[in-house]
């Protein structure tokens, strides 16, 4: 027996090696998506809270900005430390749970998980720290509910994970009401102790800083969320957004988490019922707001599925005779879903799939996502003047944040228009915007009069410039430069 748990610490340590070394191995080489650029970008200015997210992405940005790191992939170390702590506890969580056998087998299942390795542990997203500070605060509550481990550090611990896990992404107010809600069932006399309180305390320290910028700024953060829910029925998004969900943490697991939540009907645990607790609320909500609305996104339930993770683990072990052909389905699954990532980076940069069509490119040929800023940037500094290039602007807040990064913030980037986001809470300090960019794709389907668009935004067009952007060694789009003075 001894022998055998001397190898199962070995395997793991080697896992959480591998684990590391891959992520290092890539993390350069992927684009900045907009996302991280924007977070890049206005994390440059303090704040208390931020129009889009809890600040504690942006404050460890805002950190490393204060360092003056010069490669921006640099910024991505933090979040890929965050996924791996995360694995961790979920190998401790299905480890406390059934097995360390189990829990390895969930540390690799979140590590593969397309979303989990790259937003849940790579790009400079909210959901690495949130799933960081949600797997901790999980396996925090098991030990103390459930081991009966009722140590001041611990309750300090999980009073400090909830509080980083407020400060990190909005649904973890929900996961919070559902821990709250598991101490109700399984641990009401935690409600006479003083530790649960300092815990409480602790925790909601991680709600002020965004309450406190809320009310200074109108609830703004309160209102942007609020309106995204649209109330149609659209079945295409639903059946795209439950398929999402299932490439996300790949389909193979999806399988394995239903084995394990079938076993769990038959021979329900106290410990697998918490983690239905916790982890279903999220799932069946935001799917819910998925049915009702056009505007919402698959991502929102991923902290729930994670925290299913371990009873796939489960699922695995009772396969019994069929864990070598399952095994095989899943390698199969995780070569065709990275294969179709990496054909799409590489697509992104060469045009690969749609070189026969010339400049007459499909619809779906969109990887906006993955423009070549940096070319962007090159032909603007190439056409432009320096006092241009001090007033530049576009007409999103993801083209601006992805213009400001590829400039390296030499130059301030402003937006012009509703789609500001964060940036309009940015003191600009007298800067005026008489530059700007936009960039159109050959596929869009949409023709937007921009003198009418800018026109509505209080400005005239005095001169446009068209410069070709391509990809590849064919056009994929253009960058128009609009020289803009604001009507009196």
């Amino acid at each position: 027996m001894g022998t055998k748990a001397y190898n199962e610490d070995h395997l793991i340590i080697f896992l959480f090696i591998i684990f590391f070394f891959t992520k290092i191995a890539v993390f350069s080489h992927l684009p900045l998506i907009n996302d991280e650029a924007y977070t890049l970008t206005i994390s440059k200015y303090f704040s208390l809270s931020y129009f889009d997210h809890p600040p504690l992405m942006m404050w460890v940005s805002y950190f490393l900005h204060y360092l003056e790191i010069n490669s921006l992939y640099l910024f991505r170390i933090p979040f890929l430390l965050f996924g791996l702590f995360t694995s961790f506890f979920i190998y401790k969580i299905a480890a406390i749970i059934y097995s360390k056998e189990t829990g390895t087998i969930a540390a690799f299942l979140y590590f593969i998980s397309p979303f989990f390795f790259f937003s849940g542990g790579l790009f400079i997203v909210p959901d690495a720290l949130l799933n960081f500070s949600v797997a901790g605060a999980t396996y925090l509550a098991i030990k103390i509910i459930f081991e009966n481990k009722n140590k001041t550090y611990l309750w300090f611990l999980l009073g400090v994970l909830l509080s980083i896990a407020f400060l990190s992404k909005y649904q973890s107010y929900l996961y919070g009401l559902s821990l709250f809600a598991a101490f109700i069932v399984w641990r009401r006399d935690a409600f006479f102790n003083y530790s649960f309180y300092m815990a409480l305390f602790i925790s909601i320290c991680g709600l002020l800083p965004v309450i406190l910028w809320n009310i200074e700024n109108g609830f703004a953060s309160f209102h942007f969320h609020q309106n995204r829910g649209s109330f149609n029925f659209n079945f295409f998004h639903i059946i795209n957004s439950l398929l999402a969900q299932s490439l996300f943490i790949l389909p193979t697991t999806v399988i394995l988490i239903v084995l394990g939540v079938a076993n769990f009907i038959k021979h329900p645990s106290r410990r697998e019922s918490f983690l239905a607790v916790l982890a279903l609320p999220t799932i069946l909500i935001f799917n819910v707001i998925i049915m009702g609305s056009e505007n919402s996104f698959a991502h929102w339930s991923m902290m729930g599925w994670m925290l299913l993770i371990p009873i796939a683990s489960k699922g695995f072990i009772l396969l019994k005779s069929n864990k070598t052909s399952f095994l095989a389905l899943k390698a199969v699954n995780i070569l065709l879903v990275y294969g179709v990532i990496l054909v799409i980076l590489i697509h992104s940069k060469t045009g690969i799939l749609t070189k026969t069509y010339g400049q007459n490119i499909p619809y779906w040929d969109n990887t906006r996502e993955l423009l070549d800023w940096g070319k962007i940037s090159d032909v603007l500094e190439e056409n432009l003047k320096e006092n241009e290039l001090k007033s530049l602007s576009t007409l999103d807040w993801y083209d601006s944040g992805q213009l400001a990064s590829a400039f390296n913030y030499g130059y301030a980037v402003g937006v012009i228009g509703s789609n500001s986001h964060h940036f309009k809470f940015i003191d600009k300090k007298g800067k005026k915007a008489a530059t700007l960019i936009n960039v159109r794709l050959l596929n869009s389907n949409t023709e937007i009069n921009l003198a009418d668009q800018m026109a509505t935004y209080g400005f005239k067009i005095n001169k446009r410039v068209d410069l070709p952007y391509f990809r590849g060694n064919q056009k994929y789009g253009s960058i128009i430069i609009l020289f803009i003075e604001k009507v009196q």
